[in-house]
């Protein structure tokens, strides 16, 4: 058995253990996401969504389902292949979260664009409007404060999809080099089998056997008497 050094992530953590962990968040988040979304697209398409969601917000609910059920099946191969040191899951569990995140980062960036360009001045004028249906005739605060809130919470919003990218980005670090301690694993026991392979001796007899049927002191060597 060949001795492969356990590569490490966190200073100190085995990258092993780095994809056992991110393979079951993966399947908690994956699963949560992807049971939430997929009730709001049922809800949507039979039309019982309640207030009901415009175009874009459509969008952003399919696109929700569609990649957390994308990382929840991902997440499952990855905490097998981990678990059980399967050079194919990990590797593909490895492409797969990359590709996700991707798909990720391109569903957060849109969304946030609708953030600062499609969605604020609704947001915005829904809020002012509430306002005055309570009863707030100060027009300047409520703008004001309907403002204020609007773009406190979309900075939040980006910071969380920020830190969540980083995340991601960082466990498919931790996948590949996972992969690629599992691949020096796998050529030092090969070269290992190899090296037994080549080392077989083959020890040849200390004499010749006589031939069938001959007596072994019949032989001018071994017979008494002049050598011939």
């Amino acid at each position: 058995m060949v001795y492969v050094r356990s590569r490490k992530f966190c200073c100190c953590l085995p990258v092993r253990f780095g994809v056992f962990c991110e393979s079951l968040i993966g399947i908690a988040i994956g699963g949560l996401f992807s049971v939430g979304g997929w009730i709001v697209v049922h809800d949507m398409l039979k039309g019982t969504l309640n207030p009901p969601l415009s175009g874009t917000e459509k969008t952003s609910a399919w696109i929700l389902a569609v990649v957390s059920t994308i990382v929840l099946l991902i997440s499952l191969g990855g905490l097998v292949g981990s678990i059980w040191k399967r050079l194919s899951l990990v590797s593909l569990y490895a492409g797969a979260i990359t590709f996700a995140t991707v798909l990720d980062i391109a569903a957060g960036v849109f969304v946030i664009f609708q953030l600062f360009h499609g969605a604020g001045a609704s947001d915005i004028s829904k809020c002012e409007q509430d306002a005055a249906n309570r009863g707030q005739v100060n027009q300047d605060f409520t703008n004001f404060a309907c403002n204020a809130g609007f773009k406190t919470g979309r900075a939040i919003v980006v910071v969380i999809y920020v830190l969540f990218w980083l995340f991601q980005i960082y466990g498919c670090h931790i996948a590949f080099e996972y992969v690629g301690q599992l691949k020096e694993e796998r050529s030092g026991n090969d070269y290992e089998k190899n090296n037994q392979v080549q080392n077989v001796t083959v020890v040849a007899p200390a004499y010749a056997p006589p031939p069938p049927n001959q007596y072994a002191f019949a032989a001018a060597p071994n017979a008494m008497g002049p050598k011939y």
